[in-house]
């Protein structure tokens, strides 16, 4: 089995004439929203942007493979660039990039770029936790709603991985009805979900249909919150569980994601974990605590989570720093929410081992024909 860069490899060669979009080029272009273009390569094709990224001294390996490979391909070399946006702010917090690709005559795609690990970004994250809405998807709706607006005549695809796939969802159900019929379908590759007070609106229940998300099946983000629409689970041979999150590493055969038989037993034990986290903290206690968490590490000057990551000796003395510097009420809310964590994932995690069972229960990779979870919650 291979992944999607190897699809690249393998179909490369194939126009969208002889072989029509499907999932993985979907998955690709998720990816590809992650590349640090910039507002340049409007009107330039992907062959003559990518050509240009491939020059800068700075662009990591992965990302000089995955340009490489489409400025060679037929499939991709030709189509156009016809926006590029990006919005970066603290209050409210919006780590926002787009961009729009015209596939052919009649068909465009609009991509968003998931989290890119800024704290406004991890900080946008987190609030999707405890908001129902955030300020990053109604600017990812009216980015959708501009472009449909510049574009009447054709059909749209969005997409976009992790947040971005969130974007690429909430979008297509905060447009207008008109500007929904141009929407052929909207994916997102592990993206977080949504809380029921958004999803049972009926202007979200009318672009249901045309969602799709697929999940890895040591997925995390993807658990954090519920599916109204259809969800899918790929198979990935990572074990590290932040590597389960890139869907460069996911499995593909042909022109589509290879099936895992079930979401992992740690999957199901992480969104057991985060509905107990989210029905027993109250949501004010929530906000509070994090509100408290970002401003300390602002205080820091921690603008990065790359900054505690890369020198782990000391991101582990800055994060230290940040937790000593809230104030004693607070840091006992984070106590008591870490605890509160701790146990409930001590209650699940020996669930397989008590039922005797390899998996828990559901055993199911497509929600449309059974429970891929047997929980939800409303995220209250």
């Amino acid at each position: 089995m291979g992944k999607i860069l190897d699809y690249v490899r393998w179909r490369g060669d194939l126009t969208l004439d002889r072989e029509p979009f499907n999932s993985l080029d979907a998955g690709l272009f998720a990816a590809f929203a992650y590349l640090p273009f910039d507002s340049s390569v409007k009107g330039h094709t992907l062959e003559a942007a990518t050509k240009r990224l491939i020059q800068k001294k700075t662009l990591i390996h992965s990302d000089k493979v995955e340009a490489q490979l489409i400025n060679l391909s037929d499939r991709y070399k030709n189509m156009r660039f016809l926006d590029w946006s990006h919005l970066s702010q603290k209050k409210p917090p919006v780590q926002f990039t787009a961009m729009t690709i015209e596939l052919d005559p009649q068909t465009i795609l609009v991509a968003y770029r998931g989290t890119d690990g800024s704290m406004v970004g991890l900080n946008e994250d987190v609030d999707m936790s405890y908001q129902p809405e955030i300020f990053g998807q109604n600017v990812a709706a009216d980015y959708l709603d501009k472009i449909a607006q510049t574009y009447p005549d054709k059909q749209i695809y969005t997409t976009g991985h992790s947040k971005g796939g969130n974007f690429a969802a909430y979008a297509i159900s905060a447009v207008s009805p008109k500007i929904q019929d141009q929407i052929i379908k909207a994916y997102s590759f592990d993206g977080p979900g949504f809380m029921k007070e958004t999803y049972d609106q009926l202007e979200f229940q009318r672009a249901i249909p045309k969602m799709i998300t697929y999940v890895p099946e040591g997925s995390i983000f993807g658990m954090m919150l519920d599916h109204p629409e259809r969800v899918i689970v790929v198979k990935s041979k990572m074990k590290h569980l932040m590597q389960q999150h890139n869907l460069l590493n996911w499995e593909v055969a042909r022109n589509s994601f290879v099936l895992a038989p079930c979401l992992s037993n740690t999957s199901r034990i992480i969104r057991s974990t985060f509905i107990s986290w989210n029905t027993k903290i109250p949501r004010e206690k929530r906000e509070e605590l994090w509100l408290a968490f970002f401003t300390a590490l602002e205080s820091q000057e921690i603008t990065d989570a790359s900054q505690l990551t890369t020198n782990k000796i000391r991101g582990a003395i800055q994060f230290s720093h940040a937790y000593l510097s809230l104030d004693p009420k607070t840091r006992l809310i984070a106590n008591e929410i870490v605890s509160d964590i701790a146990t409930t994932a001590r209650q699940y995690i020996n669930l397989p081992f008590l039922n005797h069972t390899e998996h828990l229960e559901p055993l199911g990779n497509d929600s449309s024909k059974g429970p891929i979870v047997d929980d939800s919650y409303d995220g209250s």
